[in-house]
């Protein structure tokens, strides 16, 4: 199971203290969420926390874009050169194209959705695709609680599009890493289990090894 830390479940006053503590954490990339209040009604990290961040880390960087025009971005990621952009398909009206606008800037081009979204109709974006996350719970929702039905989801994603790798993401336990563990998931954001533990390495080898 590869891992991903979601920097916005971590104590935002202490950011620098927490990557030094990641340093040498085996995970896949250092996850960022990037919410602006036009998607979903949250505000996270503007323009000089994404650099800040990126100079000090030096693990690869993934980027989750829950917001309206995620395109604007791309240009800036550019310099910072992400190993991974995800995009919600509920915010775009031609998902293809900025697939493509994703992988001309040299990073993975992933497609999340949200809980009540079905996949099939993005089945024709397979070959673009290097990733499809499942949103697990809904997004900053209430507690934003894992929702177990949605591994049904998992199983379809590795059904519908075998060669993109499977991430699933939202109130993600110990507990229900195992249950996606078992759908097939291979990527897993880990945010609040993660962080409001004692020591993360610890908790991150017990994620990995599921």
């Amino acid at each position: 199971m590869i891992l991903h830390p979601s920097l916005a479940s971590a104590d935002p006053l202490h950011y620098g203290a927490t990557l030094s503590a990641l340093a040498d954490a085996d995970i896949g990339s250092l996850h960022l969420d990037i919410e602006d209040s036009s998607f979903i009604n949250n505000i996270t990290f503007g323009l000089k926390t994404v650099q800040a961040v990126a100079q000090q880390t030096t693990h690869p960087l993934s980027f989750h874009f829950m917001i309206a025009r995620p395109q604007s971005w791309f240009p800036i990621l550019a310099e910072i050169k992400p190993a991974w952009i995800f995009v919600h398909a509920e915010a775009l009206a031609y998902p293809s194209e900025t697939l493509a606008e994703i992988r001309e800037i040299g990073a993975k081009a992933g497609l999340a959705v949200n809980p009540a979204t079905p996949i099939d109709g993005y089945r024709y974006l397979a070959p673009q695709l290097d990733a499809l996350m499942v949103m697990t719970s809904e997004p900053d929702g209430v507690g934003q609680q894992f929702i177990p039905p949605l591994c049904a989801k998992v199983r379809q994603v590795r059904e519908y599009f075998p060669q993109a790798a499977c991430w699933a993401d939202g109130g993600i336990t110990l507990s229900a890493a195992q249950h996606l563990a078992t759908a097939g998931a291979q990527h897993l954001v880990v945010g609040r289990a993660l962080f409001s533990s004692e020591n993360y390495h610890t908790t991150l080898s017990r994620f990995a090894g599921l």
